[in-house]
C-alpha cells in the first residue's frame, strides 16, 4: 500500500506539472493570436493558488516583464472590493442596505419620475436604484479628479446641482430594473466616507488590504514601489499607445486632496474602477469572500458573503439592460453566472458561478469563482492589439473565452475537487456528480431517482456519447473511453455538465 500511495503522488505531481506547463504554453498561443501586450492568469481553489502564469510586458517603452508583483488598475472588478466595504458597514450594524440613502448622504436622491420612491444602498449594490451614467456623469469625473475643490457629489444628483440633468434617472420604479452604472460605485464609496468618517482609500486600506498583508490600493501613492503598476495600453492605427498609469517610475502627485472633506465625493479614489493590484492579491481576496475559514484575516462572515451572491436581480426579458447577454443576475457588488449558451458562460464546466469583470483603458479582467467546484481564477491584461473581438458562443470578448477554456482544460482544476466528498455533502444535494473534472469514473448521487432511471452523456455539439439504466441513487459510471472535452449529463430532468480530461 505504502508504494501505491507514493506512486499515486509522484503521479498526481507529474500531472500537476504537465499541466502548468500546458497552461503556460496556451495562454502564450492565446496572447500571441490575440496581440496582447502582457497579462496575468491565476488560478485557485478554496484556500490556495494552485497555478500562476505572467506574460509579456507590463511596460513596453521601458522593457519592464509582468511579474507576480505587477499592479493593475483592475477596472470594474474594484466594484467588488467596495461592496466589501459596505458589507462590512453593514455587518457592524452602522448602515442598513434598505435605508434611503437620503438619510446617509444628508440631501435628497430621488428618480424624478418616481419622487415619492426610495433609493436604497442594497439597489446600488445591485445597479437597480435607476440611477445610470448620464449626459453630465463624465465632465462630472473628470472635475471630481482634476478640479480643486472637488466637486461635491450632490453636484450631480440634486436637481440644483450644476451636473445635474434628469436623464441621469432611467424612467423605472427604483428596485426593479437593472442598468449597470459606475455611478452607483461612486455614490457607494461617498456613503463608506460619511458613515466611516475617513476618505474610502484610507478605509479600504486599513481595513482591507492591511489585514491580509496586500501591496494595494485606491491610491497609487500607496504602493511600495511605483514601477510594480502596469501601464494599459491600446493599439491605435498599429501603435502601441499608453491610455493610463504610465508613471514612468514617477509617483503622481495629487493636487486636490488638501481640505478634501470624507463623505463629500467618494469618487475621486475610483470606488467604481480604480483599484490598483496584483492578480495574485485579487485571487486572496476573492478566496477570502468566498470562504472566510480559509481567510488568515476574514473580510466579512458568512451572512455577508451569502448576502452578496444571493440574487438580487434575475434578468426576465423587459426588467433590465442585459449587455448582449453578459449580465443575466446579480448579486451585492457580484456578477452572478448562469452559464447560459451564447450569453454568460465563463468556464465550460461550471454552472454557475460569482465574481466580476472589467474593461477600461484597454485593459480587461475577470475575477470568477465556483462555490460547487471549488475552483476559481483572475484574468487581467493591460492591451489587447487586435481589439475586443466578439463571437457566439459567449457575450465575453474572445479573448476572454479563450483563457477561460485554457483555464478548464489546463488549469489543474480537479486538484480543488472532490475525491474526498463527504456523505453530509452527497446527501445535502439533490444532484452531484463527482470528481469534476474526471478521469475515468464518475460517481453520481440523484436523490428521489426512480427504479430504473435512463441516463444520457450528451457532447458539446448535442450527439449522445453515451446512454445507459441506472436503479439507484448512488451510481458509478465508467466514461474512460470519451475524448477530453466537456459533456453534458442528464438523468430524468436534471442536467449537469462536467468536464473529462
Amino acid at each position: 500500500m505504502k508504494y501505491i500511495i507514493t506512486f499515486c503522488i509522484i503521479f498526481l505531481q507529474t500531472f500537476h506539472f504537465a499541466n502548468a506547463q500546458s497552461l503556460a504554453l496556451e495562454i502564450d498561443s492565446i496572447a500571441a493570436n490575440n496581440d496582447m501586450m502582457g497579462g496575468a492568469v491565476v488560478v485557485f481553489c478554496e484556500s490556495e493558488i494552485i497555478d500562476a502564469y505572467y506574460f509579456g510586458k507590463s511596460d513596453y517603452e521601458r522593457n519592464f516583464d509582468v511579474q507576480e508583483n505587477t499592479k493593475f488598475r483592475i477596472a470594474s472588478i474594484s466594484k467588488t472590493i467596495s461592496a466589501i466595504a459596505i458589507m462590512q458597514l453593514a455587518e457592524q450594524g452602522l448602515l442598513d442596505l434598505d435605508a434611503d440613502i437620503s438619510t446617509i448622504l444628508g440631501y435628497d436622491v430621488k428618480n424624478p419620475n418616481f419622487p415619492i420612491t426610495a433609493i436604497t444602498t442594497r439597489m446600488l449594490l445591485s445597479h437597480t436604484s435607476t440611477i445610470i451614467d448620464g449626459a453630465t456623469y463624465g465632465s462630472f469625473l473628470s472635475s471630481t479628479v482634476n478640479d480643486n475643490p472637488i466637486p461635491n457629489l450632490s453636484e450631480l444628483l440634486t436637481p440644483a446641482g450644476a451636473y445635474y440633468v434628469a436623464s441621469q434617472f432611467n424612467n423605472k420604479v427604483p428596485g426593479n430594473y437593472f442598468n449597470y452604472a459606475n455611478i452607483n460605485y461612486v455614490i457607494l464609496g461617498t456613503i463608506v466616507e460619511k458613515i466611516a468618517s475617513m476618505r474610502f482609500d484610507l478605509y479600504c486600506l486599513q481595513n482591507i488590504f492591511q489585514p491580509l498583508a496586500l501591496d494595494a490600493s485606491f491610491n497609487v501613492n500607496d504602493l511600495l514601489n511605483i514601477d510594480s503598476v502596469a501601464v494599459l495600453y491600446r493599439k491605435i492605427s498599429g501603435v502601441w499607445t499608453p491610455q493610463a498609469d504610465n508613471f514612468q517610475g514617477i509617483q503622481p502627485e495629487f493636487t486636490n486632496l488638501a481640505g478634501y472633506i470624507p463623505g463629500t465625493n467618494g469618487g475621486r479614489f475610483g470606488p467604481q474602477g480604480g483599484l490598483r493590484c496584483s492578480a495574485s492579491d485579487l485571487a486572496t481576496i476573492f478566496m477570502c469572500i468566498n470562504n472566510p475559514a480559509f481567510c488568515s484575516t476574514p473580510l466579512l462572515n458568512s451572512v455577508s458573503i451569502a448576502a452578496m451572491r444571493d440574487e438580487n436581480w434575475l434578468y426576465n426579458g423587459v426588467n433590465g439592460n442585459n449587455y448582449g447577454g453578459l449580465f443575466l443576475s446579480w448579486g451585492l457588488g457580484i456578477h452572478r453566472i448562469t452559464a447560459k449558451p451564447g450569453n454568460d458562460i465563463v468556464l465550460p464546466g461550471s454552472a454557475s458561478m460569482f465574481g466580476h469583470t472589467g474593461e477600461a483603458y484597454g485593459l480587461v479582467s475577470d475575477a470568477y469563482f465556483d462555490t460547487t467546484r471549488k475552483v476559481g481564477f483572475v484574468f487581467i491584461t493591460n492591451g489587447v492589439g487586435d481589439g475586443y473581438q466578439t463571437n457566439t458562443y459567449s457575450a465575453f470578448y474572445t479573448v476572454e473565452q479563450e483563457v477561460f477554456n485554457a483555464i478548464e482544460q489546463y488549469g489543474n482544476l480537479y486538484s480543488c475537487n472532490t475525491l474526498n466528498i463527504d456523505a453530509e455533502f452527497i446527501e445535502s444535494n439533490e444532484f452531484t456528480i463527482y470528481p469534476n473534472p474526471v478521469n475515468n469514473v464518475i460517481n453520481l448521487y440523484a436523490k428521489n431517482l426512480a427504479n430504473t432511471t435512463l441516463l444520457r452523456v450528451y457532447s458539446w455539439d448535442g450527439k449522445i456519447v453515451l446512454e445507459t439504466n441506472i436503479n439507484s441513487p448512488q451510481s458509478t459510471i465508467d466514461v474512460s473511453h470519451l475524448n477530453s472535452g466537456i459533456y453534458t449529463l442528464q438523468i430524468d430532468a436534471r442536467t449537469m455538465r462536467f468536464v473529462k480530461y
